[in-house]
């Protein structure tokens, strides 16, 4: 290959993560360039730029460091909204930054979700933070606007197992949420006390998600069938492996669609709200008065009906990922060392269902989807 051509090359792919990254919109000049000299000039337009690599994630979402926070607002009348039309209170959000001195950030505090908000199930509620632009550029929560906050609904435990799966996930593919663990002082202003101190975590915006992928969120009916086949194999799965079936693609429930720019190949689907999630064990997911040894097993393969061939490459790629879901378990130190052991021999039984062979058609025939099931449902 001739340097021209190298060179011809390198101008291109940048010039796609430039498109990617909207950094300009009118490149067709910088095309005329055929030497080194474009690469310069480009490598100009982006200096500085920390969105440059396709995948990067905000500043948020790009450490796994937990962050201290002082979370302040009037909680009272919030408990209120739970059972009324949520809407936001004046909040503030502290935090140490890396030169040890104090961010306070102004913040709107929201109750949202629907199962967890209901009081009778869950001692605190979700919370969505809405963080306002100007103040938050050159801070941890740069380019931020609103989040979801995954709170304790009762034992703190249920947070850290339900931030493990995601973490899981992301090992798995880039079409996945990104979460930031931190320990958070929630203090109720009205009442001038502190509620409790615990572990919470901020989950990525969908549409960073779909930005970083160079997609775009959808909220659109389709199938099973509409989505990319293998990123879909993997996500079915893996919600077989942390036991959750939750979810389902034609209601988009629990699910977020991404379509390419231009709708150049099939969309994707991401997971999230993983606490219903065997793995997880939340208490109000287990019926009252039911012995534990009565329950049904909650690992139930919701993806779509392959034969054993078409499912041992994806078998393949979670084996060879079984040691990497170790390691991030085993390297949670916040998680308490009986509680690693519980994900961990959770994980291990659900593996040795996968290795079966003689298990195959009970786990991944018995439960699986037909196009015919689909037909019948329009029907209706």
């Amino acid at each position: 290959m001739s340097n021209d051509q190298k060179h011809k090359n390198i101008i291109t792919e940048l010039l796609n993560n430039i498109k990617r990254m909207k950094i300009i919109k009118k490149i067709s000049t910088i095309t005329k360039y055929r030497t080194a000299a474009a690469i310069a000039l480009l490598l100009v337009i982006c200096a500085g730029n920390d969105k440059l690599l396709a995948g990067e994630p905000a500043k948020l979402f790009n450490s796994d460091e937990i962050i201290n926070i002082e979370l302040r607002s009037d909680f009272t009348a919030l408990e209120k909204d739970r059972t009324g039309e949520p809407q936001y209170h004046d909040g503030e959000l502290k935090y140490y930054n890396s030169a040890g001195d104090t961010v306070t950030l102004n913040v709107g505090v929201m109750v949202r979700g629907n199962f967890r908000r209901d009081p009778s199930i869950c001692n605190f509620p979700p919370l969505m933070i809405n963080f306002k632009k100007k103040e938050v550029q050159g801070t941890l929560f740069d380019d931020q606007d609103k989040l979801k906050l995954v709170t304790p609904c009762d034992r703190e435990e249920e947070v850290l197992k339900e931030y493990a799966v995601y973490r899981l996930y992301n090992e798995v593919t880039d079409y996945s949420f990104r979460v930031r663990l931190a320990r958070i002082s929630y203090f109720d202003t009205s009442t001038r006390t502190e509620l409790f101190e615990r572990y919470s975590f901020f989950l990525e915006d969908k549409d960073h998600v779909a930005e970083r992928n160079d997609h775009v969120a959808k909220d659109r009916f389709l199938t099973p069938f509409d989505l990319e086949t293998e990123s879909f194999r993997r996500l079915a799965v893996f919600q077989f492996l942390v036991g959750n079936k939750d979810w389902y693609v034609s209601s988009r429930k629990n699910l977020v669609i991404l379509q390419p720019d231009g709708f150049t190949a099939p969309p994707v689907a991401v997971p999230y709200d993983f606490d219903l999630a065997g793995l997880v064990d939340a208490a109000y997911s287990k019926p009252e008065g039911v012995p534990a040894g009565l329950l049904a097993d909650k690992r139930v393969y919701r993806g779509i009906c392959y034969t054993e061939d078409e499912l041992s490459e994806t078998f393949d790629f979670f084996m060879k990922l079984r040691p990497r879901f170790e390691e991030i378990i085993s390297g949670q130190d916040f998680i308490p060392r009986g509680t690693k052991k519980d994900i961990i021999r959770y994980l291990d039984k659900s593996y040795g269902l996968i290795e079966n062979e003689y298990l195959f058609s009970q786990m991944f025939g018995s439960s699986c989807q037909t196009r015919k099931d689909y037909n019948l449902a329009e029907l209706k």
